[in-house]
């Protein structure tokens, strides 16, 4: 990273700086900006790690996000030549997929009902989830937003869900 490079060059830099002025000290107003500069170099310090920390974190998310694109892998069917995307659902996903399919659309609160959640963010993530793997289909009607089942774009994906 050029950035933590420069910052770790400018700190050294101030180091040096505060090193002189230390030698010096030829009055009381050179002391306070010694103290002034010690300060800044301590306040970057904690802000390179910081940086540090943060951009590890976005390489550890991008990296999730990376396996979970690998997740879907197009599987083609050889009796009939067609090609598939298998999607692997978990019992609660396809819980969610079959009371969707059978009532014709569903919010977060009926999935939170359903599924005995305390609040409805699990349910938004969920529905949000299958959603993006294209098995839902979302629109808002007034102040809520509904899933359907989307048949059109379900009929080129293989779900596979665990045994009953």
């Amino acid at each position: 990273m050029d950035t933590n490079k420069q910052i770790t060059e400018e700190i050294n830099k101030l180091r040096e700086e505060i090193r002189l002025l230390s030698e010096k000290k030829e009055s009381d107003q050179g002391a306070g900006m010694i103290a002034l500069i010690k300060y800044v170099t301590e306040e970057r310090e904690r802000t390179e790690k910081l940086l540090m920390t943060m951009a590890e974190k976005i390489r550890r998310m991008e990296s999730r996000q990376q396996l979970g694109v690998q997740e879907h892998v197009p599987v083609q069917d050889n009796a009939k030549g067609k090609n598939f995307e298998e999607i692997a659902l978990s019992d609660t996903d396809r819980r969610i997929i079959d009371f969707v399919q059978t009532k014709g659309m569903a919010c977060a609160d009926d999935i939170k009902g359903i599924m005995g959640y305390k609040r409805r963010n699990a349910a938004c993530t969920r529905l949000k989830k299958l959603c993006d793997d294209g098995l839902l289909q979302r629109f808002q009607l007034g102040h809520k937003v509904y899933y359907r089942f989307d048949a059109g774009k379900a009929t080129n994906t293989l779900i596979i869900s665990p045994p009953q």
